[in-house]
């Protein structure tokens, strides 16, 4: 896997302060300061939940549901950094994730935070990004995400149709494969 030209390709140094080209360590940094998988779940659930409203959500601080937007989008980006370059053989420098994933992580160790990857998932996560990104282009998930979170943060907002429940499981199951990915990152 090549490094990619641009200093910050997933968009990490907005939200984190740290610019990075590997996209498992975006997957760490998510993790690491957006907030662990459980509580990305459940700001997520709640923004879409409140898509119903005509008004802004206010339970959760507005810092944090920007930074775990962001965070999210940067998932979505290095995602699909890896699924249109999969990993042929480990690159100097950084550890072969996907093979090591095979064989260090067992599906009965995972299944308590991984609620929506299966068995046969867990054991190819390129799997879970193939269907993510059979949904829908990286393009429409960053574009929906930006509409979502304007919607839940202002009072002009316009009426947004969006299948919440299809993005609720495609997102939820993005993130545990991310998680996945980011058990395995080196400091």
């Amino acid at each position: 896997m090549k490094n990619p030209r641009t200093p910050d390709p997933f968009h990490t140094q907005f939200w984190c302060n740290e610019a990075t080209t590997n996209p498992y360590r975006a997957f760490y940094l998510c993790f690491s300061h957006a907030g662990k998988i459980h509580e990305l779940r459940k700001i997520l659930q709640h923004v879409l939940l409140f898509m119903e409203r005509e008004e802004p959500q206010t339970d959760i601080p507005v810092y944090r549901v920007c930074c775990a937007f962001m965070a999210i989008n940067s998932v979505i980006t290095a995602a699909h950094y890896i699924y249109t370059h999969p990993e042929p053989e480990p690159v100097a420098g950084w550890p072969g994730y996907l093979s090591v994933l095979k064989s260090k992580l067992p599906y009965e160790q995972t299944s308590y935070t991984s609620y929506f990857i299966s068995e046969a998932e867990h054991a190819n996560l390129q799997e879970v990004l193939k269907i993510f990104f059979g949904y829908q282009s990286c393009d429409d998930w960053n574009a929906e995400l930006h509409l979502l979170l304007y919607h839940a943060l202002t009072h002009w907002s316009l009426p947004v149709v969006v299948d919440l429940f299809s993005h609720w499981f495609y997102l939820s199951k993005l993130l545990e494969a991310a998680w996945l990915f980011a058990e395995w990152e080196v400091e």
